[in-house]
């Protein structure tokens, strides 16, 4: 027969309710403690028990103790009296539970009832002195008339973290105590599972209140039992029928980027996450599936203010209280740690099949390997545009070398520059490219040391770097990044630098439709600029038709093949080194003071044809004075015609001071004058412009000024509410009698083979 329940908090004296708030301020510092630093959690994970769900740590207010407790205490005052009373120090001063990390536990009012260590050190538990008082996780008898008892707390945690949450200890040889019956009574608790054999004592006290007893025996080793697979169901077969509810673990789910989970209908996915020492940032985006909004933020997980920040700003989109989300939060660090210490996610390195090994084998050995690559954009739907497409293609694959090149494709909106950097990634493979709409000034500077070395970096519109136009033209030039803050230890409290560093080289590739692109960032770059012709706007168009036939949708199914093959042909590039034994015989135009850049992007061109070319060249070795072995191939007078050939198309355009659009639109002055029969004293107004090149009034007096500053073209007459005349003054320099791009000064190939003779 049910005792009547005795009062449920008792009244405590005022000594007793000075102790209890000093109890309660131990608890949180040492939770603060556990928050704020990760020693306690790693400490806890090196015992290999597998307790790292941070739900438990929320849950039950888990603490860390560092032994610091006595730093931040008055000597010789009251509180120092009260904590020795209560056994939270000893005689000597020396904290309980040093070394520890504690979990607390509570009463219905929400004071700390008492704490229990676990030493890291040795695995061994240990209480506060005195009696033991209260109930952990008492809140499982309120949820449910079936209780799991366990004869420890070591033992209950495992089975809160296995998902088995009514689970409720015992205070070893005590038994059930009074504060046990008291909540059987309050709460109807019915069934009482008991997972160690019990004494005859402890099943005549649960008869007395009524509770149907069942004795199970636990799996040992506890830790490693449920670890298996199919453990928690396992389990339940052994309890023979006792429903005891099982809180599923949220689904994981990796992203491209990093990871996404969901807990209730709380969904989270997490990108960017980078760990070092005492920091753990990662880019969170919090919403609700179906709801349409969301928010995004960066969070360093191992900050409690970070959490408790982030969990403010994003609890109106959930609609739940703080302390909901920072729970959240605080499963997600276990999640991000346990993702970083794992593989990273992102592209993965596919494994080729032998099949797909010879055909890409086959395509480097081509000895017309140049013409197959433009064949292979003409199958994907990308045409014309030979040098772009060459000099792109090299570019990209010169990510390889230590000298890569860089590419600027620059041209009017709507001609097809995203197309053509588009048309280029797609031969790239997924692992070694990065894209982004989009830079801020230090972006580039918080990526992981080595994410971008002998990549390629890919921004859609140079107006969105041009805040990171400073870090680009530095990862260019030194090959590294790095930048110095200060930032708050976490486990001192004190202001500390942190050097963050980002390893090279790498590739970058920008498109603009700029003309007055800042100088500095753009002479560091190989200007692609797009043919604007109407004879190319009719090739285009006419692709795009035949694209929506049969024959069409046939050609689009095979594209995936094609970037396939030369993905995998860029894979099996090895990382050797290019020597020119030709180099101290080339020449280059030497009458700008830009050359000196243009010269190494003309030397990094022929290097790149020649790597490129490696499996069609014989691999030779070389020993250093200190005796390292390099491997080397060697580069032949083809390489350089191609180079020469690509030079003359690209860099022709760029060494002289028009921008592209320019030199476009001085090229169509030159042929409507030829046209018209005129001379340099023909006279034409910005309609004559407009009417033969088709070109908008935006974009001729956008580049007409460019032609008329640097004095191209000359202004007859013009000025306020009069129509402005102009004349040709010059033709372009840079362009052949067939208005064809040229570089002049360039070491032929017959010129060399008679300097080697």
């Amino acid at each position: 027969m049910r005792k009547s329940p005795s009062p449920a908090i008792p009244v405590l004296s005022l000594e007793s309710q000075l102790r209890q708030r000093v109890l309660n301020r131990v608890c949180g510092y040492y939770r603060q403690s556990f928050e704020e630093a990760p020693t306690g959690r790693v400490a806890l994970g090196s015992l290999g028990l597998g307790l790292l769900d941070s739900s438990l740590f929320s849950d039950f207010q888990v603490g860390w103790c560092a032994g610091t407790l006595s730093t931040v205490i008055p000597p010789n005052s009251e509180m120092e009296d009260s904590l020795k009373g209560l056994g939270v120090l000893g005689v000597e001063g020396k904290e309980t539970f040093e070394g520890c990390v504690v979990f607390p536990w509570f009463n219905e009012a929400g004071d700390c009832a008492g704490m229990w260590g676990l030493k890291v050190s040795d695995g061994e538990g240990s209480y506060l002195p005195g009696p033991r008082v209260g109930v952990w996780n008492w809140q499982a008898m309120k949820r449910s008339r079936s209780i799991l008892f366990t004869s420890s707390i070591l033992e209950a945690l495992f089975l809160y973290q296995a998902g088995l949450r009514e689970v409720v200890p015992m205070w070893g040889p005590q038994g059930l105590t009074d504060d046990h019956r008291r909540m059987i009574q309050r709460h109807g608790v019915k069934e009482a599972v008991l997972t160690f054999p019990a004494k005859e004592s402890i099943k005549k006290a649960f008869g007395e209140e009524e509770t149907q007893v069942k004795e199970v025996k636990l799996p040992t080793p506890i830790p490693v039992f449920f670890r298996e697979k199919d453990a928690v169901e396992k389990f339940q077969a052994l309890l023979g029928g006792t429903e005891i509810p099982v809180t599923k673990r949220a689904e994981f789910e990796r992203t491209q980027t990093g990871f996404a989970v969901q807990y209730g209908s709380r969904r989270y996915e997490v990108k960017g996450i980078h760990k070092e020492g005492v920091r753990l940032k990662v880019t969170v985006k919090a919403s609700v599936p179906g709801e349409g909004k969301f928010y995004l933020d960066s969070v360093d997980l191992y900050s409690h203010r970070g959490r408790v920040l982030f969990a403010k700003a994003c609890k109106e989109y959930f609609g739940e209280k703080v302390e909901v989300i920072e729970g959240d939060l605080g499963k997600l660090l276990e999640v991000a740690e346990g993702f970083e210490l794992g593989e990273k996610a992102g592209a993965k390195k596919p494994e080729m099949t032998k099949d797909e090994e010879a055909e890409a084998l086959a395509l480097l050995r081509d000895p017309k390997l140049m013409g197959r690559i433009l064949e292979d954009f003409e199958k994907c739907g990308y045409t014309g545009e030979e040098a772009n497409k060459l000099m792109g293609y090299l570019a990209a694959v010169s990510r390889k070398l230590e000298e890569p090149l860089s590419i600027l494709i620059q041209s009017r909106s709507a001609a097809g520059k995203s197309s053509l950097q588009d048309a280029i990634l797609s031969f790239v493979p997924p692992e070694d490219f990065e894209k982004y709409t989009r830079l801020t000034g230090q972006a580039l500077f918080y990526k992981d040391e080595g994410g971008l070395s002998h990549k390629l970096l890919a921004i859609e519109e140079e107006a969105g770097a041009r805040e990171a136009s400073y870090s680009i033209r530095n990862l260019q030039s030194s090959k590294f990044l790095s930048i110095a803050t200060t930032e708050k230890d976490p486990l001192t409290g004190k202001l500390r630098t942190v050097e963050y560093r980002v390893k090279g080289p790498v590739t970058l590739m920008l498109t603009t439709t700029a003309v007055d692109m800042d100088f500095e960032t753009q002479n560091r770059f190989i200007t692609l600029t797009i043919d604007e012709s109407k004879e190319m706007t009719e090739r285009i168009l006419e692709r795009q038709r035949e694209l929506e036939t049969l024959a069409g949708l046939s050609k689009r199914r095979g594209q995936d093949e094609v970037t396939r093959k030369h993905q995998n042909a860029q894979r099996l590039l090895k990382p050797l080194a290019v020597v020119n034994p030709y180099a101290p015989k080339l020449t280059f135009p030497a009458n700008t003071l830009r050359a000196r850049r243009d010269h190494k992007k003309y030397l990094g061109l022929i290097k790149t044809i020649t790597f490129l070319h490696q499996y069609q060249r014989e691999a030779k070795t070389h020993t250093l004075p200190g005796g390292e072995k390099v491997q080397y191939v060697e580069v032949t007078l083809e390489d350089i015609e191609r180079a020469n050939r690509l030079s003359g198309e690209v860099l022709g355009q760029t060494m002289g001071e028009l921008s592209a659009p320019g030199r476009a639109l001085l090229a169509k002055v030159r042929e409507m004058v030829k046209e018209k029969g005129g001379g340099r004293d023909y006279r034409f107004t910005r309609r004559n412009i407009r009417e033969y090149s088709g070109w908008s009034d935006f974009q001729v007096k956008t580049h007409i000024g460019e032609l008329e500053d640097l004095e191209y073209l000359y202004s007859v007459t013009g000025q306020k509410g009069k129509e402005y005349v102009y004349e040709l003054t010059a033709p372009v320099g840079g362009l052949g009698e067939d208005d064809r791009p040229f570089l002049a000064g360039l070491a032929g190939v017959d010129s060399l083979q008679k300097s080697t003779r």
